[in-house]
This record gives structure tokens, sequence and C-alpha cells, in this order.
């Protein structure tokens, strides 16, 4: 099996409608440009993101974590690295109204890698908290407002999983990745975490290739991705894009200099007409989510510009 092909296959875009011409030329290029590590050089990047932990626990004196486990592959691979690493590890299932595969792989996951499991079942609480916020705002019950009631849910597993980390003395890990980082696809003050081992590595196969390579079970490594909220069948049906093409164009705007515009953008990708509606789509996801990737946005001091300068300087000298 040729590279492509694996990238392919872990991307599961075989399974899916296929690449254009134009996104499977686009892969080809990236390949040839070294842009996409290989297996060797995964395993490099996987033994450096372990040290990373491990020095950050070295750091701040604490060796404890508590992850909150979907079923999904980011987590799973997420508790593998904190594991190897020599982290005492908790995962925590948290269904809420939660199709019972989804359950079933996270605990299946715990159990692969070696790691405390813990399931705290929500669905009860979720109602509770629903039903009293919709005695205010009766818009939640519409159907339109999937996405408000699934950031609900979010943030009361986010409630929970901390309120966990703080049980064991230990932090919450994150676990999303760069792809998603860059899509937008996390809930503000829901599930984001304290330390982010994946948030660098993207969806369409660094990921899934170093899950496996990390002992995560296959099921987990090749289930079709979800945010498990019931809002959509799959994250990329709510996309309208493969994570694959995501991570394509993501990939290849990421080595460009002095992009001011999108038609910048689109001049630097080359794109034909066929595909300029997809690609704006992927362009369009990114630039409705660039507030959560700065929040909060702090406004400088007036009169002391450097001052937000001056507390890094002092955090560095007193670590």
């Amino acid at each position: 099996m040729s590279f492509k092909e694996e990238i392919l296959r872990y991307s599961r875009q075989t399974t899916m409608s296929p690449l254009s011409d134009w996104f499977s030329n686009l892969l080809s290029e990236l390949i040839d440009s070294n842009i996409y590590a290989d297996t060797n050089q995964l395993e490099d990047i996987g033994k450096q993101l372990v040290t990373g932990i491990r020095t950050y626990g070295k750091k701040y004196d604490i060796d404890r974590v508590a992850i909150g486990m979907s079923g999904g592959v980011d987590s799973a691979l997420t508790a593998a690295m904190f594991k190897q690493a020599g982290w005492s590890v908790l995962g925590v299932t948290m269904p809420i109204h939660q199709n019972p595969e989804e359950t079933d792989r996270g605990i299946a996951a715990c159990t692969a890698l070696g790691i405390e499991h813990k399931q705290v079942d929500l669905t009860k609480m979720y109602d509770i908290v629903l039903s009293e916020f919709q005695k205010h705002d009766g818009t939640l019950k519409e159907k339109l407002q999937d996405l408000r009631r699934g950031n609900l849910r979010v943030r009361l597993r986010m409630m929970t999983i901390y309120n966990e980390a703080s049980r064991i003395r230990g932090l919450v890990a994150s676990t999303d990745n760069f792809s998603e980082l860059a899509a937008g696809f996390w809930t503000l003050h829901g599930d984001v975490g304290d330390l982010a081992p994946i948030q660098s590595l993207s969806k369409s196969w660094e990921v899934p290739r170093l899950s496996e390579m990390f002992g995560v079970p296959t099921e987990t490594v090749f289930a079709k991705p979800t945010d498990g909220l019931g809002i959509s069948t799959s994250d990329e049906a709510q996309f309208g894009f493969s994570y694959l093409e995501f991570d394509l164009i993501l990939l290849k705007l990421c080595q460009a200099e002095g992009l001011f515009t999108r038609e910048d953008c689109l001049t630097y990708l080359d794109v034909p007409e066929s595909d300029t509606g997809h690609v704006n789509r992927i362009l369009d996801r990114i630039k409705i989510s660039t507030f959560k990737r700065s929040n909060p946005h702090n406004l400088l001091h007036p009169s002391q510009l450097t001052r937000y300068n001056g507390l890094d300087i002092i955090d560095a000298a007193l670590w």
C-alpha cells in the first residue's frame, strides 16, 4: 500500500465519496513536499509529545489527569500518551442520551490502555438543567436550537470532569486536535482543559495513525468522528466536507507567507472553479471560528502597553 493510500485509509476517505482530482493532486503535492509525516517520523513525533507531557508534569509537580472518554480516537490517543508518560490516568465516560456504542468504545479504550475508568451518567442531570433553562428560555425547545442544547451538554460534562480532576488532585486533559482547533469545532468553556498533547496533530492522518501505534483499539481508530451531541450523524456531515479535505487546505495554507485576503488564499491554492465552492466552505469555517482561538481577547492597558509582557517575564522567573 502506498503512503497516499495509507492516508486515504486512515482518513476513511475510501469509504466516503472520493476526492476530486484537484484535492487528490494536492494530497500528492503535500506528500512529495514532506508536509505529511510518514510512519517513522510519526513514531518520533509521538515520543516527543510524550516527553513533553513528562516534562510538564515534572515542572509543575503533577502526575494525575482526568480525561473525558467520548469513545472517539482523540480522547483515546490523549489517554494513551498520558499513560505512556507515566501519569495516573482516570478515564471518565459521561453519557447524556448517548449512543451506547460510543460509551462502550470509551470503556473499551480504558480497558485496552490499562487506565482507571469511571462512568458518570449525566442524562438525568442534563434533563433537569434543560428543563430549568426552558422555564426562562422557551426557544431551547425548538429543533433549530440543537447546537445550543449540545453546548449545555458539553459544559455539563466539563463541570463533571473538573470535579473528578479536583478529586484526584490532577488536571484535565484537552483532547482537541489541530483540525478541530482550526475549524472551531469545540465549545468555549466546555471541552477545553489544561494540557493539550495532540492539539498540533491533524485529524485525518496523524491522530488515527498515532492512535494505532499507541495501542488504541481498531474500532476506535476507524470510528466515524462524531461530537456525540446528536446534532448530526457525524462531524463531517456538519461541516459539509471531510476532515481530509479540510486538512489539505489547512496544511497548504500553513506553508504560505504573506496572505492578507481570501483572494490571496484562493490564488495561492490555485483552486479551479469546480472546487472553489468547496474550498470557500472550508475557509468560511476557519474564519467564523477565529474568535474562539483568541478567547478571551484582552484589551491592552491604554498607557502601559507592555504590562502583559511584564507578567510573562515574572511568570518565567518564578518557574
